[in-house]
């Protein structure tokens, strides 16, 4: 399902939502996207702001960025293989403090939530109750069929 809105970052920023249209504040949308999409600190001069210029647009790009890769995913991960040396899965990628769920945005290690993980791909941690939601909104499900991972498919 898509979503209803529509969320522009800018200057000023702008959302389609009732809430934004009435008010001309921060929304929910907005906020989330600052704070979960872009990882901003609650307390961070950006998140408080009515717009942002594109220097400071790209200022929190760069600083996602480098925080994307200096997380310390530097492991490899080799698949495990039974007697006929086939394939069986990937070794899950180990959860650091800044991980993220792929599916709600949130700090994996925060929430304290059950996890799995793509054993067929990729190896990334998902909460479970996070893929089965992402289950439940499959449309090519079958029965004896397997959820695709969210992020490497």
């Amino acid at each position: 399902r898509r979503c209803p809105w529509q969320v522009v970052l800018g200057e000023p920023h702008s959302c389609s939502c009732s809430a934004f249209r009435r008010e001309r504040g921060l929304c929910k949308h907005l906020c989330w996207i600052l704070l979960k999409k872009y990882r901003l600190p609650r307390d961070h001069e950006y998140a408080f702001k009515l717009g942002l210029l594109e220097r400071e647009i790209e200022d929190m790009l760069q600083r996602l960025q480098r925080r994307q890769t200096l997380s310390p995913q530097q492991t490899t991960f080799l698949p495990t293989l039974n007697e006929q040396d086939e394939m069986l899965f990937i070794r899950q990628k180990e959860i650091s403090r800044e991980d993220v769920c792929p599916i709600c945005q949130e700090e994996l290690l925060k929430m304290m939530l059950p996890i799995t993980f793509c054993r067929y791909g990729c190896g990334n941690n998902v909460h479970i109750k996070c893929m089965k939601i992402w289950a439940d909104h499959q449309d090519e499900l079958r029965p004896g069929s397997v959820v695709k991972c969210p992020l490497c498919r």
